[in-house]
């Protein structure tokens, strides 16, 4: 599932294409992704404006000048694509709109769901291979209510996040420090890959109870945690499985990473003579140094 940098590089290139852009038409071709899609956002996006475009979490935040903010979560394998169809012929005999479907707009593959056409002859495709990925209309000025963002953590690479704030979020937790990494309601943003990374860095066991970290681990693993992020985000995130930046190019995280899918390799610190290690905690898989990491 794209993470906080993977989802931040998607925002950033995307920007440039659809804010100050009005969207011309909206065009689906199914009913539901990992649920239902709100019937009549059609109505509500076109003819809109993009004023902004945001991130919050792993969720993208398209602002409208209707007062609409339009949500959309990548899940397990979305992207969003980028394409110019100012060169395209344009089709006389076009089929009129029917239905919730507007097919006036093929997919040009068995995984695109949904298409929009921009003023500007721009458009952008949804993607999403497994389906899990979520889509939402809801009013901007009671946004923070919504389900999907209501209980999210600080985002961590503002200042809401410190070293107390961890602390303070972690102090009488009994579970791995791991898994409270990985809880949005914790931290918005982060997922296996880089809570793998950061305890790496952070030389902190993921088997760790979070009740026995202490002051100055919190401190360590909070600038541990900004530092993975940015790097990551630097990159251009890390192409794993399914997701590609805008446009199809991949991230280049993955080439600089410590632990994570490195099970067996040698530690890449000098002074250890370990290896990497995998095991499955919570259901995910996790990797570390045994030897590093205490």
């Amino acid at each position: 599932m794209p993470e906080l940098p993977e989802v931040e590089t998607v925002c950033r290139g995307l920007r440039p294409h659809v804010v100050g852009n009005r969207i011309l038409r909206y065009h689906q071709f199914r009913e539901n992704l990992r649920w239902q899609i709100p019937f009549g956002i059609k109505d509500k996006l076109e003819g809109s404006i993009i004023e902004e475009l945001n991130r919050r979490g792993k969720f993208l935040l398209f602002k409208l000048n209707t007062g609409n903010i339009l949500i959309m979560h990548l899940g397990m394998s979305g992207r969003i694509l980028v394409s110019d169809t100012s060169k395209e012929k344009k089709d006389s005999k076009k089929p009129k709109e029917m239905g919730v479907f507007f097919h006036t707009v093929k997919p040009t593959g068995p995984h695109d769901h949904i298409i929009i056409d921009f003023s500007d002859q721009k458009r952008i495709t949804y993607n999403d291979v497994r389906r899990f990925g979520a889509i939402d209309i809801f009013k901007s000025e009671i946004i923070s209510s919504h389900q999907w963002l209501s209980k999210l953590g600080p985002e961590p690479l503002t200042n809401h996040f410190s070293s107390e704030v961890l602390k303070s979020s972690i102090k009488n937790k009994k579970s791995y420090i791991k898994t409270a990494l990985m809880d949005q309601k914790l931290l918005a943003g982060l997922g296996n890959i880089y809570a793998c990374e950061i305890l790496w860095e952070s030389r902190i066991s993921p088997f760790r109870l979070c009740l026995k970290i202490d002051n100055f681990e919190c401190e360590v693993l909070a600038n541990s945690i900004r530092e993975i992020l940015r790097k990551a985000i630097e990159a251009g995130g890390s192409s794993l499985r399914d997701f590609k930046k805008v446009g199809g190019d991949l991230g280049y995280f993955q080439n600089s990473f410590s632990v994570y899918s490195r099970e067996g390799i040698k530690c890449k610190r000098d002074e250890c003579g370990s290896s990497v290690q995998r095991v499955n905690q919570s259901g995910r898989s996790t990797f570390f140094c045994s030897e590093c990491q205490k």
